[in-house]
């Protein structure tokens, strides 16, 4: 958290160009890593930690945690076969449909393949909608292969 403050303090300082962009993740259903909601500016929740808080799907949980985030930022959960769900600060949500393999080899690290997916997309330009899309697919793509040599 205090490096996340320290970002803060330095993007409080900065042209809009060079403020340095923040995602967190709430993976894992502790307490005290509830504190992360307020940080990012692109915000990803488990669907381990949704379902602990007692939603019953990616949507139900983004509407039910929005306000949670920081202004303006973008609340993100994924639900395993059931895609991926974002919310942003104009309150439009969006929804992208899983990209199942043919058959399922490996899910180890299908959360962490999406959310870097998700990263790497908007790092290009891209829309919510299209990073979510493109999550999808590279971790649907992931869960069809032991390990990850062959993503890309």
């Amino acid at each position: 958290v205090k490096m996340l403050q320290r970002i803060e303090e330095h993007n409080a300082k900065q042209p809009l160009p060079q403020k340095v962009r923040v995602s967190v993740e709430i993976e894992k259903p502790r307490e005290e890593l509830f504190q992360l909601f307020s940080y990012g500016e692109v915000v990803f929740v488990s669907k381990d930690v949704a379902k602990h808080l007692g939603f019953q799907s990616a949507v139900e949980a983004l509407r039910g945690l929005y306000s949670r985030v920081k202004k303006g930022a973008t609340l993100v959960c994924a639900w395993a076969e059931e895609g991926a769900d974002a919310l942003g600060p104009d309150g439009q949500l969006l929804h992208s449909d899983a990209f199942p393999p043919p058959r399922v080899v490996d899910t180890l690290g299908a959360g962490d393949t999406f959310n870097a997916s998700v990263i790497f997309s908007l790092s290009k330009g891209n829309s919510m909608q299209e990073a979510l899309r493109f999550g999808c697919q590279v971790a649907g793509k992931k869960c069809g292969l032991q390990g990850f040599d062959g993503i890309v």
